[in-house]
């Protein structure tokens, strides 16, 4: 049997952060599949990745349509009987999106994050990612309620899963979830565990060669803790930056904070708990930094500090077990599971334990040196997970599947 050529999609740009990097971490992890079984050709809707992910040796084709060509695929996701379908494709031709990967001999699609891209496709197979269902289990919170986001979710998932020839998730509990919530076969539904972005892999001679003081560079004089995440309401900045002032309080301890990301609607809300509190000094707000920076970001922190109610899984605890940086996590399900022993878990209602751990980690020396080893454990665990595997026993089924027609 001859390999499946398999599109594979980015739909991310790079300035979302983690689900950009989860991205490319399964896009080398197709690169590295044997050529007898799998041909990638790789595509981007976003111009502006192309230059991006050549860097990363992944040579991306821009797909993009008019206007009026997305307003006709727009249009045919609103129809809802076959014979309306037959119509619309007598009128206006062939799905727009599905018959550029029908000239391209793709026989697979492979989506790299959560797309509705894939409710488009008539005929085309396709593998879809799920990130998190978060929505379902915090939904009380801004970005889930405002504008009907949780009921396009929820029409989403429906839509696109259960047609899937595979939904790719990040943990096991989202496996269960996703098979609970939507109907989904657990045969379909595999666990594709999340890795650290590529930049982390950062060997001592080049953290050297192109060292930045971050101290110097943000005009910070006190030690930090680091936070890189998009500011929502979710990422929970503000029980951060409470436990910053009860570590003042209670133990004397003066630390900073930089918090790294883009602002999608809470920032302001955040600036102003951190004037409130008195943390203006000391506290920066670095927007989007470039990957170069962010070994020299986790690497001069005091610690990772990630109080976010939404997992299982993220990405910055294995960026900092990777880069030998301590974490501190929440004691919430599935995502404590996620760090098992290597970083200690905070009370989300509760700053003070948050400031409690920063103090031990200030005053006992060894306990650095406990987690970090503790961190490097559980990232080999993670590293040990085949994920090449994983997919090839998908796109072994699917091609010898495809084989039954023309």
């Amino acid at each position: 049997m001859r390999p499946v050529r398999l599109g594979v999609l980015f739909d991310q740009h790079i300035h979302e952060g983690g689900g950009y990097q989860q991205a490319l971490n399964a896009a080398q992890v197709v690169q590295g599949l044997s050529p007898d079984l799998v041909e990638p050709v790789f595509f981007t809707t976003l111009p502006d990745n192309v230059p991006t992910l050549s860097r990363f040796g992944i040579p991306a084709r821009y797909l993009g349509f008019s206007l009026p060509r997305q307003a006709a695929m727009k249009a045919r996701r609103l129809i809802g009987h076959p014979s309306w379908l037959i119509l619309m494709k007598r009128l206006l031709g062939a799905n727009a999106f599905e018959a550029f990967f029908t000239r391209q001999g793709i026989d697979l699609l492979y989506f790299l994050s959560p797309t509705g891209l894939a409710g488009d496709l008539e005929h085309l197979n396709y593998i879809t990612t799920i990130w998190d269902l978060c929505h379902r289990d915090d939904p009380e919170f801004p970005e889930v309620r405002l504008n009907w986001e949780f009921e396009v979710r929820e029409r989403f998932y429906h839509r696109i899963l259960p047609k899937a020839t595979a939904v790719l998730v990040d943990a096991e509990a989202s496996r269960v979830h996703a098979c609970r919530r939507y109907g989904l076969d657990p045969e379909r539904v595999q666990v594709m565990p999340f890795a650290p972005a590529p930049g982390t892999r950062i060997t001592e001679d080049d953290y050297r060669a192109g060292f930045i003081d971050i101290g110097s560079k943000y005009a910070l004089s006190v030690p930090y803790v680091f936070y890189p995440a998009q500011f929502w309401a979710h990422k929970n900045h503000v029980y951060l930056l409470q436990g910053l002032q009860r570590l003042a309080e209670r133990f004397g301890h003066r630390i900073g904070a930089i918090l790294a990301g883009g602002d999608k609607g809470n920032l302001p809300h955040v600036k102003e708990v951190t004037a409130r509190l008195g943390l203006t000094e000391i506290v920066r707000f670095a927007g989007f930094v470039p990957d170069e920076e962010l070994p020299y970001l986790y690497r001069q922190s005091l610690a990772l500090v990630m109080p976010s109610y939404f997992g299982p899984t993220n990405l910055p605890p294995l960026e900092a077990f990777a880069l030998g940086v301590p974490v501190l996590y929440p004691d919430k399900a599935g995502l404590r599971e996620q760090v098992g022993a290597a970083a200690l878990l905070m009370d989300l209602q509760d700053p003070a334990s948050l400031a409690t751990h920063l103090h031990h980690l200030i005053t006992q020396p060894s306990l650095r040196a406990e987690l970090v080893a503790a961190g490097q454990r559980q990232l080999n665990q993670n590293d040990n997970i085949d994920r090449s595997e994983i997919l090839e026993k998908i796109l072994r089924d699917f091609q010898h599947r495809r084989a039954t027609w023309r």
